[in-house]
């Protein structure tokens, strides 16, 4: 017996069916179609082995020949058929994933969603549009200082590029995996703007820090250590237009004034369990923190845990960020991330409305080394020097600080600084504040005069 051409296989192509009234019933026309099938299909097979050389005789239906190409084409047609339907089935499973869409929001459940957390509404959001965070099931507001906030186009690229050209994003990226500090270690950094031009740069200070073990993950904390970091992180938001989110939060919570109070990052791995807490209590609702996703691994999911009766979680998105306030309680998602040497990066920015009522708590904050804890003096200065609900302030036009009178408190701080005490949270280094250069001295800082003029950026 002759082999079988695969060429021949392939020419058995789907009958063309002539065309009906589609005035008759379905199950007529089909049943048509099929009596119309039995009858040619002999044809097509007894055509197709001519075409392809075979003798007459081995057409024959009873021949073996015969049986054997029809027995392969049925075959043929059969895992054809298959692959169709399997191809059915999935165009199938994603129009009914595209059906589960939330009609309002036009979102789509996420399979990295976890069914043991709630979820929230998360609409588009256009740049400086501020929305409090709603539960995606009955709509009710998670909690009344909670909110996300649409960001200006521009703010996350700066960002990246800020840490980025200054050295800051290699080492959050590779310091966890390389160097990683153990709990409640710490470790100091010096660095140069990125935007400084000119032969002569001056250094300024950022720090990390390995929160406790009760945090149950390798969570550092990166925060500028000294003012002229501060103040040069508040050049990079200015480029970035971080006005705008400024203007929607001042705008949502009926505020008075803003300042950005300090600006950090914070980088993880891993997180065993997430370690729910408030960042600030008993502020009248004037002072947030606000979170914006810098980088996360392809494969991760949900970033934040928000809690309020129950937990949710929730995504930093590429275009909006998430306000957490006065009393809301909150913490890092279960991760881990190490089996790819990712690494989630986030960037954490301290604003207030400041006043009489809530100084000494916003004063008396102790994530960060910089402000001081409890120098009331300091933040007292920064009072609504980058946002006003009449409009006349702005981070792009900032003039700084009010004046102040930095000053050492201890006697003996040059020998102290010599003995490199000004790199620690010490009680030397908040006794040294001039020597140590935590601030700058009014002489150079220039109170009142424009920060772009200041620092020619």
């Amino acid at each position: 017996m002759r082999p079988i051409s695969p060429v021949v296989i392939s020419a058995l192509l789907p009958l063309p069916i002539l065309a009906k009234d589609h005035t008759f019933p379905s199950s007529l026309k089909l049943q048509e179609a099929l009596n119309h099938y039995s009858v040619e299909s002999s044809s097509l097979l007894k055509r197709a082995l001519l075409s392809a050389g075979f003798h007459p005789d081995e057409t024959l239906e009873i021949d073996d020949t015969y049986l054997d190409f029809a027995t392969r084409a049925l075959r043929s047609e059969k895992k054809r058929l298959d692959r169709l339907l399997e191809a059915k089935k999935t165009l199938q499973a994603e129009a009914q994933e595209q059906q589960q869409c939330n009609a309002e929001t036009k979102q789509c459940k996420d399979p990295k969603l976890s069914s043991e957390f709630g979820h929230f509404l998360t609409p588009p959001l256009q740049p400086g549009q501020a929305e409090l965070l709603r539960w995606d099931d009955d709509h009710s507001v998670v909690q009344p200082y909670a909110a996300r906030v649409g960001l200006p186009e521009k703010l996350l690229p700066t960002l990246i590029d800020y840490v980025d050209r200054m050295g800051l994003l290699d080492i959050m990226k590779n310091m966890l995996y390389d160097d990683p500090l153990p709990p409640d270690g710490d470790k100091w950094f010096t660095f140069q703007s990125p935007y400084e031009e000119g032969p002569i740069k001056r250094n300024f200070t950022w720090n990390v820090e390995r929160p406790a073990k009760k945090w149950k993950s390798d969570m550092h904390w990166f925060n500028v250590a000294d003012e002229l970091a501060h103040e040069d992180s508040l050049r990079a938001l200015a480029k970035g237009g971080f006005d705008e989110v400024l203007n929607a939060i001042g705008e949502q919570f009926h505020l008075d004034s803003l300042h950005v109070d300090s600006v950090g990052f914070v980088a993880v791995t891993n997180c065993e369990r997430g370690f729910i807490h408030t960042d600030w209590e008993e502020v009248d609702g004037r002072a947030f923190n606000f979170l914006i996703g810098i980088q996360s691994p392809e494969e991760a999911g949900p970033e934040l845990v928000i809690e309020s009766g129950r937990k949710g979680e929730v995504y930093y998105e590429s275009n909006a960020g998430v306000l957490v306030g006065d009393g809301t309680r909150h913490g890092t998602r279960e991760c881990d991330h190490r089996q790819t040497r990712g690494v989630r990066i986030t960037a954490s920015i301290y604003l207030a409305d400041l006043t009489e009522n809530n100084l000494k708590v916003a004063a008396g904050d102790t994530t960060s080394i910089f402000p001081p804890t409890g120098d009331e003096e300091w933040i007292w200065a920064q009072r609504g020097r980058h946002w006003s609900k009449d409009g006349d302030r702005s981070l792009v036009n900032d003039l700084g600080r009010k004046e102040l009178n930095v000053r050492d408190e201890f006697k003996d701080c040059l020998k102290l600084t010599q003995n490199g005490e000004c790199k620690g949270n010490t009680e030397e280094r908040s006794g040294c504040l001039k020597t140590c250069k935590v601030y700058v001295h009014d002489d150079e800082y220039k109170p009142g005069v424009s920060r772009k003029e200041i620092f020619g950026y």
